[in-house]
């Protein structure tokens, strides 16, 4: 029974072992992924902020055309 368990014994340290590897693997590829995910949204919000500035000018230029019609051609 001693030889069985032994043997028993290096299989499952051979099994963690390899699992461990595995879960290595895993985690290198979910990083990846966060990595990637990560780079998106900064993306995104840098695409947002340009269209909230593009917006902001819009309405500025809106608001000066109307004032200097008011100002000097609404008379």
């Amino acid at each position: 029974m001693g030889e069985e368990l032994q043997r028993l014994l290096v299989d499952t340290i051979a099994e963690m072992r390899e699992l461990k590897g595995e879960l290595r693997e895993f985690k290198k590829h979910v990083m990846g992924r966060v990595e990637k995910l990560e780079k998106k949204e900064g993306e995104r919000r840098g695409d947002l902020k340009a269209t909230v500035s593009v917006l902001i000018a819009a309405a500025a230029l809106a608001v000066s055309i109307i004032v200097n019609f008011f100002r000097h051609g609404g008379k």
